[in-house]
């Protein structure tokens, strides 16, 4: 079955030509207004979603906003258009956790292989779920690590947020988990100082407040991956 991908934008043909860019790959919908996604965003059933910032009404800034709030499609991709290059913007979306920002005008076969990367990414993290965990505790960790591989997951290790920081941007692990022992900063102040790039990598946060016994590790990081 073909993916889905959703394509809002106000511009008739932007529309037209995205539109017929994509249909001989994908199953393609489209919306020609912010605010009708945002009162129908749950319906579309969307594998990836292309929206355009310059939008009257609602735009997709806006939307975007209104899109993170929805925790059942935190998994869905959302590739913002525009129709001029904006680098300061790319990183605010980024960091907010946009899969991507294209120009309107950009080819069809760049178009076409951005989004499969998109797809590729997405399917390799799922496939053998990779779990990070920063925490100082040796036992503790060696604990969590022989709890989590048992459980089919590749672990990863580290004791620094800079450690951290640089395995989330160079391997997209699925979670990050902040332990309880963290550099004798406290795991949700660990969690508010590197909310950015957990946000733009679109890692999955679990922050222990106190060590979780093996089998709740377990549950807690199940229930992450299900959820998303």
């Amino acid at each position: 079955m073909k993916k889905r991908i959703l394509i809002v934008d106000d511009d008739i043909m932007t529309l037209r030509i995205l539109k017929k860019y994509l249909e001989g790959t994908y199953d393609v919908v489209i919306e020609n207004a912010g605010y009708r996604f945002i009162e129908k965003m749950s319906t579309y059933n969307a594998d990836l979603i292309l929206l355009d910032i310059e939008m009257p009404v609602v735009n997709g800034l806006q939307a975007f906003d209104a899109f993170l709030k929805n925790p059942d499609l935190n998994d869905t991709p959302v590739v913002f258009l525009s129709g001029m290059s904006n680098p300061n913007l790319v990183r605010e979306l980024m960091n907010k956790g946009a899969a991507g920002y294209l120009v309107k005008t950009i080819p069809k076969g760049e178009l076409l292989a951005r989004i499969e990367k998109i797809f590729s990414e997405k399917t390799k993290r799922t496939a053998t779920p990779e779990v990070l965990i920063l925490d100082n505790d040796i036992d503790n960790l060696r604990a969590m690590r022989e709890s989590l591989t048992a459980n089919n997951c590749k672990v990863k290790a580290v004791r620094t947020s800079v450690e951290a920081v640089d395995h989330i941007r160079d391997h997209h692990p699925n979670i990050f988990i902040i332990g309880h022992d963290s550099s004798g900063v406290a795991p949700r102040d660990v969690y508010d100082s590197l909310e950015n790039v957990i946000r733009q990598e679109r890692v999955i946060p679990l922050v222990m407040e106190e060590n979780f016994f093996s089998t709740e590790l377990i549950e807690r990081v199940n229930e992450a991956l299900n959820f998303n």
